[in-house]
């Protein structure tokens, strides 16, 4: 008992289990040198993030003309008269090495504006049919490796759902437990063949995820959003040994229908410094990694009477990392005007989310074309993978 010191003390009863969870089709080799050490990480924004606010065109004159009030006035220009917002030091950092690229004008194939179908047809792959199971499941599914992911958060999210095993971990409320309690339950269930693997379980888990600071930059009590402590949970888990290769988390409260600059504002940082506490965790790893933000969908082009924007169609989505192609801008940029706005008030997307997703798990990570196109996202024709994103 005396490696007790080295176990996480808190947590162990509500944390996750994490064990070696393997996913793979049937004959898949093991990884090996530079695709063992390859990350994915999957941000799920929620609440329909304001693309044009985040990563606004400043040199179009119809955004001064439709929503002056909400432009950020010390946005630091990108080129191609693109800027990004001040908040967004970090990523303007991770631009300017290489190491991030955005696409402004993003969607899904979903073209109406509920948040619940929005984000659970992002999450399914589908097209108008929610599925029971997320598309990184099915991925997992026929993954070409043994390759295991992990989510951050109380729920498991939807896009990780299915009949592939995945870890789920979230920090607990419960108090610490004393290594006498420990001790007392390591000897309680020594000889419960189902008790003891899910508590040994389940203090691997804590241990990989101790040492968090729930007072981050950017995250925990009276500091805006945790966002920080949940990408610092993830880069802990990809980290470790043995670790698992995908980590998803999502991020809430992005739905800015009031007073939008300074809650905006605050939600950027977090999610800037958040992101800046992964690429700390991943240490070495970061070379390696991609990173894909994105949210269900935008907000319209026009500020409302709240000083805050409506749900709309297209927004924007970050990729981060290493191992990303960074410093441009992806995809079309379809214009403003009152001809190129969807239904006469949105930002019309030129880019299908789909095809981002099926870009990472191609190039990235090495999933065969067939199994993206017909397995992991069906009816998927139309969104042929992207190239050439890492």
């Amino acid at each position: 008992m005396s490696s007790l010191h080295t176990i996480g003390r808190r947590r162990f009863l509500a944390a996750g289990v994490l064990a070696t969870l393997v996913a793979a089709s049937p004959g898949a080799q093991a990884l090996t040198g530079d695709a063992a050490r390859r990350k994915l990480v999957v941000l799920i924004l929620r609440g329909g993030l304001d693309g044009l606010a985040a990563i606004p065109r400043v040199d179009d004159p119809v955004l001064e003309a439709r929503r002056a009030a909400l432009i950020d006035r010390n946005a630091r220009p990108i080129g191609d008269g693109f800027a990004l917002h001040a908040s967004l030091a970090g990523f303007a950092g991770l631009y300017a090495a290489g190491e991030a690229s955005f696409a402004p004008a993003i969607a899904g194939p979903y073209r109406e504006r509920s948040h619940f179908e929005a984000q659970d047809l992002l999450e399914s792959g589908g097209v108008s049919v929610v599925g029971r199971d997320g598309w990184l499941n099915r991925a997992l599914q026929r993954a070409p490796g043994p390759i295991s992911a992990v989510s951050i958060g109380p729920v498991q999210p939807l896009v990780l759902r299915g009949s592939a095993p995945a870890v789920t971990w979230s920090p607990s409320v419960l108090p610490d437990a004393s290594e006498d309690t420990v001790r007392r339950l390591l000897d309680l269930y020594e000889s419960d063949p189902v008790l003891k693997p899910a508590l040994a379980g389940a203090l691997q888990a804590d241990a990989v995820a101790d040492g968090m600071q729930p007072d981050a930059p950017g995250g925990g009590r009276g500091r805006g959003p945790a966002y920080a402590q949940s990408l610092q949970a993830a880069g802990k888990f990809l980290a470790a040994p043995d670790g698992p290769q995908i980590a998803v988390a999502s991020l809430d409260g992005w739905d800015t229908h009031a007073s939008q600059p300074a809650a905006l504002r605050v939600r950027l940082q977090a999610f800037d410094s958040a992101v800046t506490e992964l690429k700390a965790q991943l240490g070495p790893l970061w070379n390696t990694t991609a990173v894909i933000a994105i949210s269900e969908f935008g907000r319209t082009v026009a500020a409302n009477g709240a000083q805050g924007t409506d749900h709309g169609t297209a927004g924007a989505a970050f990729l981060a990392g290493g191992a990303v192609k960074g410093g441009r801008l992806i995809g079309d940029w379809p214009g403003l005007s009152d001809a190129a706005l969807f239904e006469n008030r949105d930002l019309r997307p030129t880019l299908d989310a789909r095809s981002v997703f099926k870009g990472l798990l191609r190039d990235h990570l090495g999933w065969a074309a067939a199994d993206l196109d017909g397995h992991v996202f069906p009816d998927s024709a139309a969104a042929p993978a992207l190239a050439a994103l890492v």
